[in-house]
């Protein structure tokens, strides 16, 4: 063996590690661009944010049912029932075509959406969970703690977009999820109390953030 062929035998994992520390460079610089903007986008934002106004007006006329402020016949009743989910699964259709159209761009903006999307299929394993163990035993209170459950999935969610993008008010939509989701845990026993809490993170932590990262999406794609 030459001299020669022992340096570059020599200088291939030096290469190897250079490469390496360019591909983590690369990597990190991606997350570093892609924080500013990473979000759900125009079309995910606005898909959540609907999805807290559509669900927060339902609980919202349960509640003031509960509170004896309204009385609803039992037809509306049975709208006030499956409508919200009917047009958000319509929207959320519109927003899968949307998207494959539009990929998200940047790491961070995949984690977000990925977050997201994991939280979902979370919550349709829940509903088989809880729905058949209240059907099981006879007990609606089973059922009532599918939303608690929910709720600290959503604060786990969004504490995990806070250490990707750093903002405060991303820390203070986690803390509101997961500490409205204890209450309805504890509130199961209380209706009126249970459907005011559920209205208002509804409102508060899921339409205002989604509106919140639609706009902001908006803005990054007009600059």
């Amino acid at each position: 063996m030459t001299g020669h062929d022992a340096a570059t035998k020599g200088a291939l994992p030096v290469n190897h590690e250079i490469k390496s520390v360019q591909d983590d460079l690369a990597f990190l610089r991606t997350i570093a661009e892609g924080r500013s903007g990473g979000g759900m986008g125009v079309a995910g934002g606005a898909l959540y944010g609907s999805a807290g106004v559509l669900y927060g007006i339902q609980c919202l006329s349960y509640y003031l049912q509960e509170a004896g402020i309204v009385r609803l016949s039992p037809t509306a009743n049975i709208v006030m029932a499956w409508a919200p989910t009917l047009i958000f699964l319509v929207l959320m259709t519109i927003v899968i075509i949307i998207d494959r159209k539009r990929p998200p761009v940047g790491v961070t903006s995949r984690a977000v959406n990925s977050a997201f999307a994991g939280a979902g299929i979370a919550n349709l394993a829940l509903v088989l969970v809880f729905a058949s163990a209240a059907e099981r035993h006879h007990d609606f209170h089973y059922w009532l703690f599918h939303p608690a459950v929910v709720f600290v999935l959503q604060g786990a969610v969004w504490y995990v977009i806070f250490m990707l993008r750093r903002r405060w008010w991303t820390a203070l939509v986690a803390a509101g999820w997961l500490v409205s989701g204890v209450a309805l845990g504890m509130l199961i026993e209380r209706a009126d109390l249970y459907l005011l809490i559920a209205a208002a993170s509804l409102f508060l932590l899921m339409a205002v953030p989604g509106f919140g990262m639609m706009r902001q999406a908006l803005r990054a794609s007009a600059a």
